[in-house]
């Protein structure tokens, strides 16, 4: 009898101890859980934060001087953003039209032809082309592209490419504008 009620103290034993420890398993695993949401809600907030200040060229229409400013930002955010591991460069393309002050201001042929027949990336054309036309060309051409009109054709985001499977980090990789005339 006394073997019995000692099995039965000590099987109760066991079962409080199990039950410590199930509790306590499951209460890191919430914690745990709450954690990684915590960590996830802040990741998109950072995302829809660096995405605002770009998404914000992406509006009807926007003058070359605004231009300069996203060069400058884009420029910034990649030194910034560069020892982040995974972290893909922020690529500003630009076009420019044919026929217009802007174009005729670029330089010669084979300049104006590269410039005008397909996107170049922003940055490049203004640490190159820019001065480059400034001081060889036309010295008025900051105020001749300041004053140019151009439109975002589209966004693109780190994702969206099929190459990456859907994975990505969301945030703005890519923007495409062109120059346009704008009608009054």
């Amino acid at each position: 009898m006394e073997n019995a009620s000692r099995a039965l103290i000590i099987a109760g034993g066991i079962l409080i101890a199990i039950l410590v420890v199930s509790l306590l398993v499951t209460g890191w695993n919430n914690f745990t859980n709450y954690s990684r949401t915590q960590e996830q809600v802040q990741t998109v907030e950072q995302i829809v934060q660096f995405n605002k200040e770009f998404e914000s060229y992406n509006k009807g229409v926007i003058r070359g001087y605004e231009l300069v400013s996203l060069e400058n930002l884009a420029e910034d955010t990649n030194e910034r953003y560069e020892e982040i591991n995974g972290y893909k460069n922020l690529e500003v393309y630009i076009k420019f039209m044919k026929n217009t002050t802007l174009a005729d201001n670029l330089g010669d042929d084979k300049t104006q032809r590269r410039l005008t027949e397909s996107y170049i990336d922003l940055i490049t054309f203004m640490n190159e082309d820019y001065n480059y036309i400034v001081e060889n060309v036309q010295k008025d051409f900051p105020k001749i592209f300041k004053e140019a009109y151009f439109q975002c054709d589209r966004l693109v985001y780190d994702g969206e490419n099929e190459e990456d499977n859907g994975k990505g980090s969301g945030r703005v990789q890519k923007m495409y504008f062109s120059q346009i005339v704008r009608k009054n």
